[in-house]
């Protein structure tokens, strides 16, 4: 499978199964979470507005059809962390989101 068919096939479902995971994470709001959107300045129940949009863009990038859109979402959503975790200096979940973003925007420019 050569990098480019890698990128448009593997590379959007597995960020999908991420997103999905992250947003089922992010609805439920465990203490952690709740405890960090409200550290984060969010308004209660902001949780679960990013988790079911994380979720939707999970979705659809699991769809071959929609996994441009989904990424775009995506790219949105984790840029957002980005800026939150910068803003509010919390290092330790930086990179994962820098990294998650740089995926989806792969998958969008590829897609």
């Amino acid at each position: 499978m050569s990098a480019s068919q890698m990128i448009t096939t593997f590379l959007p479902i597995a960020l999908g199964v991420v997103m999905i995971g992250a947003g089922v994470v992010n609805f439920v709001g465990p203490s952690s979470v709740r405890q960090s959107f409200a550290r984060w300045g969010y308004p209660a129940g902001f949780h679960r507005v990013t988790g079911g949009l994380e979720v939707v863009t999970g979705l659809l990038l699991i769809v071959p059809v929609t996994a441009w859109f989904g990424a775009l979402g995506s790219i949105a959503i984790l840029l957002s962390a980005v800026v939150t975790l910068i803003r509010f200096r919390d290092w330790g979940h930086l990179p994962g989101a820098i990294a998650l973003a740089a995926l989806a925007a792969t998958i969008a420019v590829h897609g």
